[in-house]
């Protein structure tokens, strides 16, 4: 081959390979429901029409026919098994994290029996991955400790119904449908950040326009939104820096799931005075100091929710956002005489309680079940229950 058709040869595939790379197009958009022996092929004639021709004569290193057929045999193995590994490992995530068709994620399976023993009291505990805790029950699982303790004669029962990415809309449905049935005699519910990130439109998490019922939201299940190939990850990890813009801090304020949020605070009141259930309501404890030493903590949770493709909220937006969200379920208890506990102020510039941004270590978590327990003592809800 004359030196001229080695430089359009290379030429032409540079067109192809470096063009699907630098676009936004991934083998998944090239061919419709591709199937895997269609991806891999094509993927392979790429890289082995291009890069390894382009790299032997960029070394100088000089191949038998035999011993190229062979280092591309080689090659082309190693990309399917680790494609094929890939696919398997995402396949065996989503099974395992459990999808629910219209809750994202699976509820908890709670310990107890759905019908309700006579005399136990029954508590359920409604929120996100705040709530839910992890892997060592949360505060409900404190909770309870604590309760029996006080009430050594008493059966106490507290259901951690708290789930990650769980809103407000996400812990009603969960209750209506599910919790419901267990015939709880309390039940405690907070959130806020969930219903705050509701506000994003923009992949990873969502797409727009809003939706007012979170319709636009898909969470978790993003991965299917928004599904990324095999190739798709090979180019971004290795061209990162050519392909990826670095993203900055912007202001954001438009926040309007507030009245969704608020809607469904005032909805559930309806639902649990209906069913004579008593409910407290609490704000959202977050990692800011007024110290302002805790933004490493706030930011790894921003940047991937982003107001456009090279902006994400910035920290005092988040700030912003946590008041005005906490400050819609402070009004919302008062207005309609629904007890109220602040786990805010007492986690407050106390950054050590924190792993991140929302989330507490399990002396935090010891710290709000104490709040939820001397509210619970405080109203005599417990011994009510008993004389009736």
């Amino acid at each position: 081959m004359s030196p001229v058709a080695i430089l359009i040869y290379e030429i032409i595939y540079g067109i192809i390979f470096f063009g699907l790379l630098f676009s936004k197009i991934t083998f998944l958009e090239l061919f419709p429901n591709p199937s895997n022996i269609r991806r891999i092929l094509f993927v392979i004639i790429l890289f082995n029409g291009f890069y390894i021709p382009f790299y032997l004569k960029l070394l100088k290193i000089k191949l038998r026919t035999i011993h190229y057929a062979v280092l591309l045999g080689i090659l082309s193995l190693l990309y399917i098994i680790a494609s094929w590994q890939y696919y398997a490992h995402t396949l065996s995530a989503i099974r395992f994290r459990g999808y629910h068709p219209y809750l994202q994620n699976m509820p908890p399976a709670p310990t107890v029996a759905v019908s309700k023993p006579k005399g136990v009291f029954r508590i359920v505990c409604l929120g996100g991955s705040s709530t839910e805790g992890a892997g060592d029950g949360g505060y409900p699982k404190m909770l309870e400790e604590m309760l029996r303790s006080k009430y050594p004669d008493r059966k106490i029962e507290v259901i951690n119904g708290g789930r990650y990415f769980y809103s407000s809309q996400n812990s009603f449905i969960e209750y209506l449908f599910y919790l419901k049935d267990f015939n709880p005699d309390l039940i405690i519910f907070f959130e806020a950040v969930n219903d705050l990130v509701r506000s994003f439109t923009m992949p990873i998490y969502a797409s727009s326009p809003f939706r007012a019922d979170y319709g636009h939201f898909y969470g978790p299940l993003a991965r299917f939104r928004y599904p990324t190939s095999f190739e798709k990850f090979i180019f971004s990890f290795f061209y990162a820096d050519l392909r990826i813009p670095k993203l900055k801090p912007a202001p954001f304020s438009d926040f309007k799931s507030q009245y969704s949020f608020q809607r469904n605070l005032e909805t559930f009141i309806a639902i649990a005075r209906s069913n004579r259930t008593p409910l407290i309501y609490s704000n959202q404890a977050y990692n800011n100091s007024t110290l302002n030493d805790n933004n490493n903590a706030l930011l790894q949770w921003a940047e991937v929710y982003l107001v456009d493709d090279e902006h994400y909220a910035d920290i005092q937006s988040w700030i912003t956002g946590m008041e005005l969200f906490n400050k819609i379920t402070t009004e919302t208890a008062e207005k309609f005489s629904i007890p109220f506990v602040d786990q805010v102020t007492p986690l407050r510039d106390r950054p050590e309680l924190f792993y991140d941004a929302f989330h507490v270590i399990p002396e935090g978590n010891r710290l709000k079940a104490q709040l939820f327990f001397e509210k619970i003592v405080e109203l005599k809800l417990i011994e009510s229950k008993n004389t009736q």
